[in-house]
């Protein structure tokens, strides 16, 4: 079992520290990391980590969302549809990078 909080801490640890190169195995993997720290969450966790973050929190994790919605594994688009969720109820409606404004254009 995990302790309280890892999950956050590796939420975190994930989003500070995205690629910066345009290696393409580099951030498949940085992909499939985020992809599994945001699976590990519980449903009742999400909305604290995305109240959590800043507008380029928001920004990146919406990247990530929209890149594992491309690539799904057993289960993870049900899990990332409730991340997509909670970051709409936090953050729209409101002005902001592409990513924020396709999420609170589609809310409309």
């Amino acid at each position: 079992p995990r302790r309280r909080g890892d999950a956050l801490r590796a939420f975190h640890t994930a989003l500070r520290s995205p690629p910066s190169t345009r290696n393409p195995a580099m951030k498949e993997q940085a992909q499939g990391i985020m992809l599994k720290v945001l699976t590990s969450f519980k449903s009742s966790e999400i909305e604290q980590a995305v109240s959590s973050l800043d507008r380029n929190g928001v920004d990146l994790l919406m990247k990530y969302i929209y890149k594992g919605f491309e690539k799904p594994t057993e289960n993870s688009s049900a899990i990332l549809l409730q991340w997509h969720e909670k970051v709409r109820v936090w953050f729209c409606p409101g002005s902001g990078g592409p990513a924020r404004e396709l999420v609170c254009r589609e809310r409309s």
